[in-house]
């Protein structure tokens, strides 16, 4: 399982981006791949680099979509071979 944060900036579009937040939650919910929000990124579940950057690429056109002429990404991996871990594993702060 591979665990990533990723955050898409909409560069020129003004002060609040909560609507393309939004946006790219709803598609993140439409395609069933685990997220959970963060202050300031996202964090995804994936079974693969493919599904991974798959879903950041719509995130990207979705924000296209929306009329964004400039997007920064930035994106965090990891990727763990030694034992699974999900979201709530990395979250846990009992072990």
């Amino acid at each position: 399982m591979i665990v990533a944060d990723f955050a898409t900036i909409p560069m020129g579009e003004g002060t609040s981006a909560s609507h393309y937040v939004l946006a790219v939650h709803e598609l993140l919910r439409q395609s069933g791949i685990k997220f959970a929000a963060g202050p300031m990124s996202t964090a995804i579940e994936a079974s693969s680099f493919e599904q991974l950057f798959e879903v950041i690429e719509k995130a990207n056109k979705k924000l296209a979509e929306m009329g964004v002429q400039r997007i920064i990404t930035s994106v965090h991996i990891d990727y763990r071979l030694d034992k699974d871990v999900s979201i709530e594993s990395k979250l846990n702060t009992s072990k």
